[in-house]
């Protein structure tokens, strides 16, 4: 984990980071509660929108005010673990789908419901947060080292070509499951769908373009919206070419998705670029 900037004291609070926290804890919890509820007493709708309504009032309260601190943001966005938010809102589902393999005779319908809106509500929740923590991260180390070089590119258009064919594979793949399912009446292939559908738009947006920076806190990339900084010691090397800036991540990266390609052609002084990177990373051809 990167430490904090000296800049962030641990009195700082954030009111808005704090309300994104409290969101994100209430839709993973909230579904938790309202789903124990339709199990072990009833799947009265009264009783579970108050179910709901209570416990996404509770949680969401008392965690936003305890999340408001920024050391907390800046810290929470300089480890990987905050990726695992996005995982944590489909645990409800998963449970369901075990129980209902494992034959157990509950009113699973009831809560799928709420488990599936849970979870579509937790997504989006999850995604606010890793965006919220990685921008308060790279606020703070960059408010003490500036970046030396900036610039925004698409990916090279190697990779840009890959992705349509990827991204259409998965789309064909998530409308058949959805024909399928709708057809044998099977509910996992039409989770399949909702799962996989939105893959496809993440994984084309991807390629398209990133704002870059290089400082001696490390590499931020992302957008407008999400800048997420990489400390250079989670590199391991960088090339640039005529078509591609390359920052290769240390450690094992699958076909390279992990590593930052951008397209040299859109970048206005790729040689300055070069320079930049080589004052933290061994050039590799």
């Amino acid at each position: 984990m990167t430490e904090p900037s000296h800049a962030v004291s641990s009195d700082d609070t954030d009111d808005f980071y704090g309300f994104v926290v409290g969101l994100y804890a209430a839709t993973v919890a909230a579904p938790a509660v309202a789903i124990g509820v339709a199990l072990v007493w009833t799947t009265d709708p009264g009783v579970l929108f108050f179910a709901l309504l209570g416990s996404l009032t509770l949680v969401s309260g008392v965690l936003g005010r305890v999340g408001r601190r920024e050391s907390l943001a800046v810290r929470l966005g300089g480890t990987r673990w905050i990726w695992a938010a996005i995982a944590l809102p489909f645990a409800n589902l998963v449970g369901l789908f075990v129980a209902d393999l494992a034959g157990v005779e509950a009113p699973l319908g009831s809560a799928a419901g709420v488990a599936l809106v849970g979870a579509v509500a937790g997504l989006f929740a999850s995604i606010g947060l890793v965006a919220a923590s990685h921008n308060r991260h790279a606020k703070a180390l960059l408010a003490d080292a500036p970046p030396t070089v900036e610039f925004s590119a698409r990916a090279p258009a190697r990779d840009r070509r890959r992705a349509k064919w990827v991204a259409g594979g998965l789309l064909a793949v998530s409308v058949v499951c959805l024909v399928a399912g709708i057809l044998l009446q099977s509910d996992l292939l039409q989770l399949v769908f909702q799962l996989v559908a939105p893959m496809t738009a993440g994984f084309y947006g991807s390629t398209t373009a990133r704002e870059i920076r290089v400082s001696s806190a490390g590499l931020v990339s992302g957008s407008p919206v999400h800048k997420h900084l990489v400390p250079w010691s989670n590199f391991e090397s960088y090339d640039v070419t005529d078509d591609a800036i390359v920052v290769r991540r240390a450690g094992w990266s699958a076909w390279g998705l992990r590593d930052v390609r951008r397209d040299a052609t859109e970048v206005e002084d790729p040689e300055e670029v070069a320079a930049a990177l080589d004052r933290f990373l061994p050039r590799r051809e």
